[in-house]
């Protein structure tokens, strides 16, 4: 077969995202209202931030699945 007529083999590139790290649940040892207030503020800091990892992990598949698309 010559090479000028062969179609170009299509590689597919892997998908470069951010890895994250797994949202686990948050376990606390509560015993006062400042334990509660304390166990409330850090859960909703891990959530804060599980939420950005996913959002972000999110865009980087879309993003690529734009550019596999085009």
């Amino acid at each position: 077969m010559l090479a000028a007529c062969s179609t170009p083999k299509i590689i597919k590139q892997p998908i470069l995202c951010p890895q994250v790290a797994e949202c686990t649940p948050f376990a606390a040892t509560i015993k006062t209202n400042g334990d509660l207030a304390n166990a409330y503020l850090q859960s909703q800091q891990k959530l804060s931030v599980c939420i950005v990892e996913n959002q972000a992990l999110k865009k980087c598949i879309d993003e690529f699945n734009k550019q596999e698309k085009q």
